[in-house]
């Protein structure tokens, strides 16, 4: 479903964010992030290089915590000039064209180095980020890997098919229910909120999301397994209307793009410098570490790929493919 967005309404994003002052473009920047996360500080250090490259004559406001909305709240808020920044994964993108999706594509983007052939070494993310700009009408700047998403469970899980039967919390992506169900699970979707009270109270029996959100949200205080699946390495961007970003001067697209994607380079490098950390502190806090058997895991989801339409396979393979 792409995106249509009326003059009117681009018209109406433009006046969000040219203020009073004629020499001053004002940005509105929301993440659900809280302050001083790692993707929080990636989006200040941005705002504050476009400020400086610019002499103060574009701004960027934070904004922290979901203070402005849901992720899909504040995607949809791009058109109507209510944010004119977002980060956020690129699967959120996924209710616009389903090929977004793929940022949550299991074992699609193996590793940290994997992540840099894809994103920074070859042509195959720029191209696909353009790609998505034609189907969806949001542009994407940059790419800050998250590091890969892990299970915390209730109990030892070494194979799938220790899997069979239990609940598992997944994002509201089709991809990750078809992932899960695929792996012998019953993938459950739900709000991100939810997710605390619903392993302490056996509502579900294990949930998935990078180790940074295993401690914000403190998910070994409900159940005491941390199981080392690595199944999905999915990345943030900087989101815009295409029309709206379109309509900047030159100058200030060029500095937006280029400081945009060094911020979410040095996100990407705080991630990968701290995820032993993590695990030293979740250890700490009683968290047992499971390492189960990966390529058991990657076989069983083999046949996945041909759940999709044949363009989605062919970006499939070329991520895969991508530093061969």
């Amino acid at each position: 479903m792409k995106k249509l967005i009326s003059t009117a309404t681009t018209s109406l994003a433009l006046l969000f964010a040219f203020n009073a002052q004629a020499d001053t473009i004002e940005l509105r920047a929301a993440t659900l992030s809280p302050p001083g996360d790692v993707w929080g500080l990636a989006g200040e250090r941005f705002a504050e290089a476009v400020k400086e490259r610019t002499n103060g004559e574009v701004v960027i406001n934070m904004s922290y915590s979901g203070a402005l909305g849901t992720a899909a709240e504040t995607i949809e808020g791009l058109a109507f000039g209510t944010t004119n920044i977002v980060i956020q994964e690129v699967t959120q993108l996924d209710g616009y064209d389903p090929l977004a999706g793929l940022g949550t594509y299991p074992y699609l983007i193996r590793d940290y180095e994997h992540f840099n052939q894809i994103m920074h070494e070859t042509e195959v993310g720029q191209e696909f980020h353009d790609e998505l700009e034609s189907r969806t009408g949001f542009k994407l700047i940059g790419s800050g890997f998250r590091g890969p998403r892990e299970m915390a469970a209730n109990e030892e899980i070494n194979t799938p098919e220790d899997l069979k039967g239990m609940k598992v919390r997944v994002p509201s992506y089709q991809i990750a229910r078809d992932t899960w169900s695929m792996l012998g699970a019953n993938p459950v979707p739900m709000s991100s909120s939810e997710v605390y009270t619903s392993l302490q109270q056996g509502i579900i029996d294990a949930a998935e999301n990078p180790l940074e959100a295993h401690i914000r949200s403190k998910y070994y205080e409900a159940v005491p397994y941390i199981i080392m699946t690595d199944h999905v390495n999915a990345y943030y961007t900087f989101l815009f209307d295409a029309n709206y970003f379109d309509g900047l001067p030159e100058d200030v697209q060029q500095i937006l793009i280029e400081e945009g994607d060094k911020a979410m380079e040095w996100g990407s490098e705080q991630i990968v410098s701290k995820i032993d950390g993590y695990i030293e502190m979740l250890t700490e806090q009683g968290a047992e570490f499971i390492y189960p058997d990966k390529e058991a895991f990657q076989e069983k989801l083999k046949p996945l790929i041909d759940e999709y339409p044949q363009d989605m396979q062919n970006w499939i393979e070329r991520f895969q493919s991508a530093g061969q």
